[in-house]
């Protein structure tokens, strides 16, 4: 091999890091920054003595946590994972809206298996989320 072909594979090899580091680094700034810290770590007024992130995780099969800033303006973190609902299993994902700030959030919509959940729904998956961790709980007693 030739001294120019030596150059021509460390210049791909270098781009093709910089191209992987370029990946993981775009991916880390959508999975974890302050908005996503906030609502794990925040309460839903209904259940103000179970954090976000303990219900959920209980709850949902291999739950992933991302961030993005909508069209609008707001701070949006999104919550997707498998779950049982109503005797189905499916896939559900909750969006919450997140203050500027990232004070304070607000559960804005949730979908299961790609169908949008109303109020009373979305009440009632949230519910189940946390009926599963105090009886996880009390199982481990």
């Amino acid at each position: 091999m030739s001294l120019g072909n030596h150059f021509r594979v460390f210049l791909c090899v270098v781009l093709m890091g910089v191209l992987v580091g370029y990946v993981f680094n775009a991916k880390k700034d959508v999975t974890d920054n302050i908005y996503i810290d906030t609502v794990k770590e925040g309460y839903l007024i209904d259940f103000a003595d179970v954090k976000v992130r303990d219900a959920f995780n209980y709850a949902f099969t291999e739950p992933y946590w991302r961030y993005y800033k909508a069209k609008t303006g707001q701070h949006v973190v999104e919550l997707s994972g498998d779950i049982v609902f109503l005797g189905e299993q499916g896939h559900a994902i909750l969006q919450f809206i997140v203050t500027e700030d990232a004070k304070e959030f607000q559960l804005f919509a949730s979908k299961f298996n790609d169908v949008v959940l109303n109020s009373q729904q979305k009440g009632t998956l949230v519910g189940m989320v946390y009926e599963t961790w105090e009886m996880k709980q009390l199982a481990y007693q």
